[in-house]
């Protein structure tokens, strides 16, 4: 799910066996709505939502530690997808004699995570974003330090949630 879908949820509140919109995006689909149509509904919690927004805030603040010369090839809302690329979470899905692959890239799930799953899955990437990405371009002591400005960052990104 990209940001700016999460400005197109439409919550619905639970009342006596039925629903009620809770919000502008509900409300306008109801009134749109004819009587008796039956919608269908894709269910998002909030806690995707915040692990979404954290993961992709996150990513952002590493980002913008990247060179020029690599921000000039690599834009920032594709750079979660330069980072699954390279650790290779991704399905071939068909081999092309003349062209190459056609890949799905794995999906995160943050609606099936914990808030401990969650951390996790961030603890693991981090080493792989500080070693093959951030490590190409920074050595020593600019890299640690770099590291820690992260670290640091990481933890108030998770107080947040």
């Amino acid at each position: 799910m990209k940001a700016k879908d999460f400005d197109k949820i439409i919550e619905l509140k639970p009342v006596g066996g039925g629903f009620i919109a809770s919000n502008e995006n509900a409300r306008e689909l109801l009134q749109q709505s004819r009587q008796s149509e039956i919608l269908a509904f894709k269910e998002v919690t909030q806690r995707d939502i915040k692990f979404h927004r954290c993961y992709f805030s996150l990513l952002g603040f590493i980002y913008d530690f990247m060179p020029q010369q690599f921000k000039a090839k690599i834009k920032k809302q594709v750079f979660h997808k330069f980072i699954q690329h390279h650790k290779g979470e991704f399905k071939i899905i068909h081999e092309f004699k003349d062209s190459p692959p056609l890949l799905e890239y794995d999906s995160i799930s943050f609606g099936n995570m914990s808030q401990k799953r969650f951390e996790e899955t961030i603890r693991e990437q981090l080493p792989f974003l500080y070693e093959f990405i951030l490590g190409a371009y920074y050595k020593d002591e600019t890299l640690i330090n770099i590291i820690a400005i992260i670290e640091e960052e990481y933890k108030k990104f998770l107080a947040k949630l």
